[in-house]
């Protein structure tokens, strides 16, 4: 008997009908449906957010010409074998499109600006909101489910809360829903507060919205004030209010999920609740755009994922310093791997013309969806088809664009049903949860900070280990079991939030032998382990080769260790090794992922003349290699971006270089190349599928 075919996986396509000509020239939407299907895509994600003419179709009226057109999407999709997901809801103020869109959405209640005039957003917390969410998601399924998609098990896929932002409410009951959060906060101590704030009250009711909120008159649908550095560097009173009020935006986002988790299932048994949690990257947030970026958002997409069916964000190959890079791929990917704990996962990339930059002509589309498939996704979502307001305008994009994008959308059909068993667990970089939340990228000269975690990601990958990124709270509740390694990347802000238990967590993990690696200024190293250190003069560091040890800062170790690197002019240790049980500590007098990823190195300092020193990227043995050596999981001698990952038998590798691998060392029986090459190698910015 023959066996039933694999089922396709999910690849999804948004396609937005703002603009024209998909806004009423129906020819065009029915040329541009075709051409999502003939890219590879099987699904269609339309732009439903709750605006009045859907409620008024719900109610049997006549479609708007927005509403004709989706339906007219959705008939068009399913001549092409094509079904369609909703996106249903945009929680935040720009779901008016005021420019774009003549149709208000409906709310229910808006959060309220300080004087009195409706913020244009919603108030999360309100039951009156959430009920006009659900009646619009209900409608929308009552009308449409039928044509919708639905997984393996029946269940109909549903993406909403695209980029999410909560707003505090200055009416009298958002006031009280702050006032007593806060009061809860600081338990009942007023005069802890006071001190804090540098404020005068009476009670806690008695604060004003200027005394408890940073700077609300600059409060609007998706902005708002800031924090500076030296706020963070003197803790001024501004400093207490942004974390307070980040910390309250982030329950109330938590709240809102778990709440709406209940609505969900009380709706449809049947639904599998999907949100799109960001649209630019969820760690790696494009420069320069303020109003997008997570540590503004009050976001941590691993405490959401524990109240949806899956958690999706929109990632794209840009790092921190602004430069096309396919591994931040990779380093999202982990992110969203690991805070769907083991559930199968939907990749996000943003395609089309980047808004930052032309990303795709350094990253081709095709070596992108391979690196979200070499991440473990099992489901991919692309932005966008038509969204001129934000460059997600792939129907705008050249022959060569689509030949590549159609290219991986038809591997990634092939291959992803194929890869049915788990990545190993080798190393868990520890997510900087404090920073994310609460750094507003204005406040990370350059990117630095964001830019160690990628920089130690791709020193793991680049010697072949399998690298997941854990939360604290997940490390408190035992996750690192079942590693080898753990790196802690910078965190400028750890302390913010209680690690108490992870770092008896990660105590216990190194004492029973693992290996725990940190950069310069590690508070962790030093609350967990005791281990010391003091800023000096930059020096260069007398390694196996001469380290040029170029991160923003520079520190010698003053507690006990084996000395491994010691600066050169003061002999002093800069490379700790530390014994804890049968495990150790490695630690670096700087920032090793910074100095491993950043865009310039330093030249040799002038008072070492012709001496021969070189920066990390430029050694031929790293001390990471040194110490921890290759994954034994390696199918053949690594090489510096290419990224191998395993499926039980099975694998993935990724090449993110600009010339072939010769990949002829290893034995398979079975290869599907993402890109025809020459036998025995895999081509620049390619990828292939290997059986072992």
């Amino acid at each position: 008997m023959p066996t039933a075919p694999t089922p396709s996986p999910f690849i999804s396509m948004w396609f937005g009908n703002f603009f024209e000509p998909f806004y009423s020239d129906a020819d065009a939407v029915r040329k541009g449906i075709a051409d999502v299907a003939g890219l590879g895509f099987n699904s269609v994600n339309l732009d439903s957010k709750p605006w009045e003419d859907f409620f008024a179709r719900y109610k049997g009226d006549p479609p708007s010409q927005y509403v004709a057109t989706q339906e007219l999407m959705m008939s068009e999709a399913a001549k092409h074998g094509l079904d369609y997901t909703c996106l249903a809801l945009y929680l935040c103020g720009d779901n008016l499109y005021p420019n774009i869109r003549d149709v208000p959405p409906v709310r229910g209640e808006q959060a309220v600006l300080p004087n009195g005039q409706p913020m244009g957003t919603y108030k999360y917390w309100s039951p009156v909101a959430q009920a006009t969410m659900v009646d619009h998601v209900a409608g929308l399924l009552r009308l449409y489910g039928a044509g919708m998609r639905r997984r393996s098990d029946g269940r109909i896929a549903m993406q909403t809360m695209f980029d999410p932002i909560a707003k505090p409410s200055f009416d009298e009951e958002g006031r009280k829903h702050y006032l007593d959060w806060l009061s809860q906060r600081y338990n009942g101590d007023l005069a802890e507060l006071s001190r804090r704030y540098d404020v005068i009250a009476g009670s806690f009711d008695g604060l004003l919205p200027a005394d408890y909120w940073l700077r609300p008159d600059e409060l609007n649908w998706v902005g708002c004030a800031l924090p500076t550095a030296n706020d963070f560097l003197a803790q001024t009173p501004d400093y207490y209010r942004w974390v307070d009020n980040q910390t309250y935006l982030g329950d109330v986002m938590v709240n809102y999920f778990a709440t709406m988790r209940e609505h969900w299932r009380g709706m449809d048994p049947q639904l599998f609740v999907e949100p799109v949690l960001h649209q630019w990257g969820y760690f790696f947030n494009p420069p320069s755009q303020p109003d997008w970026q997570t540590g503004q958002r009050a976001l941590d997409v691993y405490r959401l994922a524990r109240h949806v069916d899956s958690v999706l964000f929109i990632a794209a190959p840009l790092n921190a310093e602004n430069r096309p890079d396919a591994s931040v791929l990779s380093v999202e990917g982990a992110i969203a791997r690991t805070a769907n704990e083991g559930r199968p996962f939907t990749g996000g990339l943003y395609m089309g013309r980047h808004i930052n930059e032309d990303v795709y002509r350094t990253v081709p589309p095709a070596e992108a969806i391979a690196t979200q498939v070499a991440a473990g996704a099992k489901r991919l979502h692309v932005y966008g088809y038509s969204g001129l307001d934000d460059g997600g305008v792939l129907f705008r994009m050249d022959d060569v664009f689509k030949d590549s994008l159609c290219n991986g959308t038809r591997w990634a059909a092939e291959v992803i049903p194929l890869l049915e068993e788990p990545r190993p667990q080798e190393v868990a970089v520890l997510f900087p949860a404090a920073m994310s939340f609460y750094e507003p990228l204005e406040l990370d000269d350059g990117g630095r900070h964001r830019m160690d975690i990628l920089g130690w990601y791709q020193q793991m990958t680049d010697l072949g280990w399998h690298v997941d990124i854990v939360h604290p709270d997940q490390v408190a509740a035992g996750a690192l079991q079942n590693y080898q390694h753990l790196v802690v990347p910078t965190d400028s802000l750890y302390g913010l939030t209680d690690t108490g238990a992870a770092e008896a967590a990660i105590r216990a993990f190194v004492e029973a032998g693992g290996t725990m690696m940190h950069g310069a200024g590690c508070a962790l190293a030093n609350r967990v382990f005791g281990i010391t250190e003091e800023a000096v003069d930059f020096d260069c560091i007398r390694w196996q080769e001469d380290l040029i040890p170029h991160g923003w800062s520079t520190s010698a170790f003053t507690s006990a260790g084996e000395n491994i690197g010691s600066y050169i002019g003061s002999d002093r240790p800069g490379i700790l090794r530390t014994s804890i049980g049968r495990g150790r500590v490695l630690s670096f007098g700087f920032e090793y992922g910074y100095a491993y990823s950043r865009r310039t190195m330093p030249i040799v300092p002038p008072a070492y003349g012709r001496s021969e020193m070189h920066p990390l990227a430029l050694l031929k043995r790293t001390p990471i290699d040194d110490e921890i050596g290759i994954s034994p999981s390696a199918l053949m001698h690594p090489t510096r971006g290419v990224e191998t990952a395993i499926f039980g038998s099975r694998a993935v590798i990724v090449n993110h270089r600009a010339s072939p691998i010769d990949i002829s060392g290893i034995h398979a029986r079975r290869l599907i190349p993402l890109t025809p090459s020459a036998p025995g190698w895999l081509a620049a910015h390619s990828a292939v599928y290997v059986e072992l």
